[in-house]
């Protein structure tokens, strides 16, 4: 294979080798990650953007792209309230993977302007960055709490090995419903949070296909917030707890018969004198039908004699 580059004076990119030749990324996450690399800083990108500006994708394609990229740390979400308490979710997007990131603080408010010498940052060192200080460089690690998707990270998997079997499966449960739905991804945080809901419904005896069921049918047409709405239907459709019965109970009598539902003890209905036997039902409805014979008769009798015990 013979490769030709051409030297090009303007509107390129340039994308590390680690990017084009991780083994580790598929090669439709590092396409993506190319794309999102050559783009302006501030452009407005989402996996639902990117799904319709790429339909021979898809959008699970696209998730399943960022995913990949979200866990080799090229790719950050970070969600914020602002002052008016509305939520905002900030991307960053890097060409080398970043094990110590940290979102950026809030942009300050504007004021008066200070007298300083131009060409230095507000703390009056000189900014060496080459957009003129429109990116200000991330602050010392030390100075900023730890970051949210560090929680998606290698830490998050070993709490995940340390839970019990049932939440493990419940956490399965609730990441399984972007497979029906794409609206209802969530964050590891989002799944930890939910995983002890779904757990309670499968401690009530529901199934995986009931829990799926109650949560992804009849979905709004616009979903503002999955993880509200995922922890409304779990809690208001909660069922009830199924009784966990006994294989079978036996009537205590000995004479063989199973106790009906509800009753785990004691005797049947039968050895109580408050159900007929077959045979004397048999009796009952031959004498619905005519007289009975005089050997009848007198079974007739002992069988009504003895339910009136």
């Amino acid at each position: 294979m013979q490769i030709h580059r051409t030297r090009h004076a303007g509107n390129f990119t340039v994308v590390p080798n680690g990017i084009a030749q991780n083994r580790k990324l598929s090669f439709t996450a590092r396409g993506l990650l190319e794309y999102l690399i050559s783009l302006p800083n501030g452009t407005k990108e989402d996996a639902r953007t990117l799904a319709d500006d790429n339909p021979g994708v898809g959008r699970k394609g696209i998730s399943d792209a960022l995913d990949e990229l979200i866990r080799e740390r090229y790719y950050f979400r970070v969600t914020n309230r602002d002052d008016q308490g509305r939520i905002r979710t900030e991307t960053y997007v890097f060409d080398t993977p970043q094990d110590d990131f940290s979102p950026l603080p809030a942009s300050p408010g504007t004021g008066a302007a200070g007298a300083r010498d131009a060409g230095t940052s507000p703390s009056g060192e000189k900014d060496f960055s080459k957009d003129g200080g429109k990116n200000p460089p991330f602050p010392p690690a030390e100075e900023t709490a730890p970051a949210a998707p560090a929680e998606e990270g290698e830490g998050s998997s070993e709490k995940q090995e340390d839970q019990s079997p049932q939440l493990a499966e419940a956490a399965r449960i609730v990441r399984r419903f972007a497979t029906f739905d794409g609206r209802l991804k969530l964050s590891e945080r989002q799944v930890a949070k939910l995983a002890p809901s779904v757990a309670d419904w499968l401690d009530r005896g529901a199934t995986i296909g009931e829990i799926t069921d109650a949560v992804t049918q009849g979905l709004p047409a616009k979903v503002y917030s999955a993880a509200r709405l995922i922890a409304d239907r779990l809690d208001r459709k909660r069922p009830e707890r199924k009784r966990q019965w006994k294989q079978y109970a036996d009537c205590e009598d000995g004479c063989g018969r199973v106790l009906p539902a509800g009753q785990d003890s004691g005797i049947c209905g039968v050895c109580a004198g408050v159900v007929p036997t077959d045979f004397a039902r048999e009796l009952l409805n031959e004498a619905e039908r005519g007289p009975l014979a005089p050997e009848g008769l007198a079974a007739f009798r002992a069988a009504r004699a003895a339910m009136a015990k």
